[in-house]
């Protein structure tokens, strides 16, 4: 049986284990300090912008989770949400956890007066766009954009990264 609910701080043992294997599985930091910063941030809404967090169990294990924030201005300035992460963890993989964490997410967003959801995945994550061709869900065709690192310290100060294809 898969039950998922809205994070609390009640969760967060529960959430620092998923994060944990989800920072291994990305090669991100994962320190206990970290971990619990961000088990407490997914669990410590900030308004309406939260961030969210849905935590998946089956058989009363921790099986996964969705992480949301809200964005605005989203259709006809109003709410949206960006599903920021879904994560399950490798021993739950294939049982419907994923499938149910999606429509949690959506029922969040219905519920909760959001009028969109928007998330990306990586263009290699084969797996990924698999599955939600599998939901029904095509690409909006969007691209992104990110700067991160060295780049992002650049760029506040008016020093954008050189345009790659005019040269």
């Amino acid at each position: 049986m898969i039950t998922v609910a809205e994070a609390t701080s009640s969760d967060r043992s529960a959430l620092i284990v998923l994060l944990a294997e989800m920072g291994r599985f990305y090669a991100e930091q994962t320190d206990a300090e970290r971990l619990a910063q961000a088990a407490e941030t997914l669990t410590d809404p900030a308004g309406r912008a939260g961030p969210f967090c849905l935590v998946a169990r089956q058989h009363d294990l921790p099986a996964g989770f969705v992480s949301l924030s809200g964005f605005f201005p989203a259709y006809d300035f109003t709410w949206g949400l960006l599903l920021k992460d879904i994560y399950v963890a490798e021993m739950h993989r294939g049982t419907g956890v994923a499938e149910q964490l999606m429509a949690e997410a959506m029922r969040f967003a219905t519920a909760n007066r959001y009028t969109r959801v928007d998330w990306t995945t990586d263009g290699t994550n084969g797996r990924a766009r698999a599955f939600y061709n599998r939901l029904g869900v095509m690409p909006a065709g969007k691209v992104f954009y990110r700067l991160t690192g060295s780049a992002l310290t650049a760029a506040a100060c008016g020093h954008w990264p050189p345009d790659e294809d005019a040269s």
